[in-house]
């Protein structure tokens, strides 16, 4: 097949927690060379988009797939969450419990090369024929050869990516190098959680990130393969620093609510919970999500034989802002997602929804809200005018909220109930509170999370330099999504179907 392509390979670096506004400051700052020189000859953005929510799981899997979570049985990515619960459409009849996954855990990690949906594919299954490989990356389904099982310091992941230019043997059969290769620097995200944005040993990495970019362009650029090599960057995710933080267990043991166990098949709630916590209850069984009703009158399973009215309850959370569950009636071509939040002004507790219709590419969203609304997009003139009753595409949402608070989640938070493993109510702190909440247990004090829905999480940095051919671009704005397409206009290939990001060149 002929290709009207301008590159001949790809290098992509996903670098994990990194907000839009820390790298260009760094590169600003002179600390960033060779990330400048790339930005500089080519396409930049620091106003770049990610899905919500801002969490390692999905985030990254969107920016490798281009798509988005969704109703997996006919599209979307099939995972909605760092951690989930295994609930299907329509509810499993095995009398065994729904297990929980939990990406964070070394033995369920792979897993997500299974857990993504066949309705979609990766970059690396979308990449024309040829040699593919994933440097320490975790999602790699497609790649022929895969670098990473075992744990890389940061400079072996381009070092990796440069020795299969340099012995192509040791990697694939044919002896040609590689078409496409991504790497993946997850260090940055454990030293975030751990000590900050602003920490010396955080910046220090970044800086080396660059170092060892450098060090690779410099083999490319030595070897003759620079000119026809695209190379992108992205981050899947930005971050912030909680006011408090607090432990949730002697709450929820207040309240009589038992954590679920697989094992047992027992339990009252599942839960995650950073800044956003993400709740799971059981229906007429745990294989089903309950309704509005069974969750207004909860029967709890204890001795106490209490029950609750569980939005009032999760209201009770210190910091508690606002709160999403789906209409009992919803469909996955069709639906209503419910709202309730504070109102700043007033501090009243006040109703809004958002109305979808339509899959993928094609889902349009409305949103409609009591007061002034709890985006406040009514206060940009901008975003006021998309205000209208009307239903609005994806791109009508980036265009009207990329530069406020809040970016494009009217279009997301649809996308993240539609799939069957989705929770069954969200409430948010706003980054106010941190807890550390996983599935029964506190599992740590740091106020540094990613979660929530503000430009500080949501806005990550896109660059994609590297070849001539790359026109020298600064984007207003873009999406995580646009990535994988992007690339493959380079290559000369078009995307699957699936892909909901479009080449921003």
């Amino acid at each position: 097949m002929v290709r009207n392509k301008k590159v001949n390979h790809i290098v992509l670096i996903i670098l994990d927690d990194v907000r839009a506004e820390h790298l260009f400051k760094l590169i600003s700052e002179g600390k960033l060379p060779n990330m400048k020189e790339i930005a500089g000859n080519g396409v930049s953005c620091s106003n770049c988009v990610t899905s919500y929510p801002a969490i390692t799981f999905p985030c990254y899997g969107n920016i490798v797939t281009g798509s988005y979570s969704g109703y997996y049985p006919k599209e979307g990515s099939a995972v909605p969450m760092y951690h989930w619960l295994n609930r299907t459409d329509p509810p499993s009849t095995s009398k065994k419990s729904p297990f929980i996954r939990n990406y964070g855990e070394r033995s369920q990690l792979l897993k997500v090369n299974k857990d993504i949906g066949k309705n979609v594919k990766t970059i690396f299954e979308q990449a024309p024929q040829g040699n593919i490989l994933s440097s320490s990356c975790f999602l790699f389904r497609g790649a022929y050869f895969i670098a990473g099982k075992s744990v890389f310091d940061v400079e072996g992941i381009f070092k990796n990516i440069a020795d299969a230019f340099e012995h192509p043997r040791n990697y694939f059969p044919n002896n040609e190098v590689p078409i496409l290769s991504v790497g993946y620097v997850f260090q940055t995200d454990d030293i975030m959680h751990q000590k900050g944005f602003n920490h010396p040993e955080y910046i220090k990495l970044i800086i080396d990130c660059d170092k060892y970019l450098g060090s690779l362009m410099n083999f490319l650029k030595k070897k003759g393969y620079y000119d026809s090599t695209a190379i992108g960057l992205v981050s899947d995710h930005g971050n912030f620093k909680a006011k408090k933080v607090f432990n949730l267990e002697p709450f929820f043991q207040q309240k009589g609510l038992i954590p679920y166990t697989p094992e047992k098949g027992s339990g009252d709630f599942d839960c995650n919970f950073g800044s956003v916590g993400f709740f799971n209850f059981p229906g007429d069984t745990w294989q089903n999500h309950p309704s509005i009703q069974q969750m207004q009158k909860f029967k709890i399973s204890g001795v106490r034989k209490i029950e609750l009215n569980l939005f009032n309850t999760l209201w009770k959370i210190p910091g508690v802002k606002y709160m999403y569950y789906r209409d009992d009636d919803n469909k996955p071509e069709k639906g209503i997602i419910h709202i309730e939040y504070l109102e700043k002004e007033s501090g009243e507790k006040k109703n809004g929804m958002i109305e979808y219709r339509g899959y993928g590419k094609d889902q349009q969203t409305k949103y409609t809200f009591e007061g002034n609304g709890f985006y406040h997009y009514s206060d940009n003139e901008k975003s006021a005018n998309i205000l209208d009753n009307r239903f609005h595409t994806l791109e009508e949402w980036l265009e009207a909220t990329n530069h406020i608070n809040f970016p494009i989640i009217i279009d997301q938070i649809p996308r993240y109930f539609k799939n069957p493993r989705s929770c069954d109510i969200i409430v948010s702190t706003l980054g106010q509170y941190n807890y550390n909440y996983e599935h029964g247990k506190t599992t740590g004090a740091s106020p540094y999370s990613h979660d929530n829905g503000l430009r500080d999480s949501m806005i990550v940095p896109f660059i994609v330099g590297g070849s001539p051919e790359i026109p020298q671009m600064k984007l207003s704005y873009c999406k995580t999504t646009d990535m994988v397409p992007t690339l493959l206009n380079l290559l000369g290939i078009k995307p699957h179907s699936s892909v909901i990001g479009k080449s921003v060149i």
